[in-house]
């Protein structure tokens, strides 16, 4: 006599109990998650800043003429244009230009995540000798919906620009603790 094979696969009850299983567990973490999200849009964003300042302190060497970041942290978003002139107006098109190319970082690019800016008129101006500060010192601190910090800081006369965070509730990890 033969022997019928045994049917493979799963059942409908083992199908429903592991797609129940794997509902809880992915309610469970999803706070978790969130917070990895949010820790990343900052630094992700002030990485962006600091990155945006650099150039803008490059162009100022090589283009041996001062050029400024400018910040506008009023209304909803945020954003940051590059000029060699007086001033740009970020949240207007084509209002920063550089060669042609608009030049601006863009707040809308990272929700939940806002700016903040202490400098003289809410712009670091870069000299062409070295790339040095217009004697303006200051920071611009992006901040999460959570409250987790990123400072980007500009020293004074020296224009190095560096990336911290600061002590307590609002830290983050991987960046040295803003003294």
């Amino acid at each position: 006599m033969m022997r019928l094979p045994s049917p493979k696969g799963f059942t409908l009850i083992e199908l429903m109990v592991a797609i129940a299983i794997l509902g809880i567990l992915v309610t469970l973490a999803a706070p978790s998650f969130n917070s990895f999200i949010d820790k990343y849009r900052v630094k992700r964003a002030a990485d962006t800043v600091s990155a945006f300042l650099i150039n803008t302190k490059s162009e100022a060497i090589k283009r041996n003429t001062a050029v400024s970041a400018v910040f506008n942290t009023a209304g909803a978003t945020w954003c940051v244009g590059m000029t060699t002139t007086a001033t740009c107006d970020c949240t207007a098109a084509n209002a920063c230009l550089i060669d042609g190319t608009e030049r601006v970082v863009r707040g809308s690019d990272y929700r939940n995540v806002a700016l903040a800016v202490t400098a003289t008129g809410s712009t670091f101006t870069f000299k062409p000798l070295r790339g040095t500060t217009a004697g303006v010192a200051g920071n611009a601190e992006v901040t999460s919906a959570d409250g987790l910090k990123v400072r980007v800081v500009v020293k004074n006369t020296t224009g190095r620009i560096r990336l911290c965070s600061p002590s307590g509730s609002g830290n983050i990890g991987g960046y040295p603790v803003c003294s």
